[in-house]
């Protein structure tokens, strides 16, 4: 799979060391790498949509994948912890 397309830079607006937000457009099994931190400790991913497909987060490294029981260019937030 390839990248989450990035639909609004929230990070620009969240000043909090250690978090970084993004809303993204994503199919199940794209990924974002963060932009923020080199290192990712938990990551909290929901969707922006009324529906009943199970959402989660992996993490590996700097990059999360979004799994999205089979869900195809939705919206969704995603909210990052970690460290640079």
């Amino acid at each position: 799979m390839g990248a989450a397309t990035e639909t609004s830079k929230i990070y620009d607006f969240v000043h909090i060391p250690g978090v970084e937000a993004v809303q993204l457009t994503a199919t199940d099994g794209e990924t974002y790498t963060s932009k923020k931190f080199k290192k990712i400790y938990g990551a909290v991913v929901c969707s922006n949509y009324d529906t009943d497909a199970h959402i989660n987060a992996t993490i590996s490294g700097q990059t999360v994948t979004i799994n999205w029981a089979g869900q195809t260019d939705q919206l969704c937030t995603l909210m990052i912890f970690g460290a640079k």
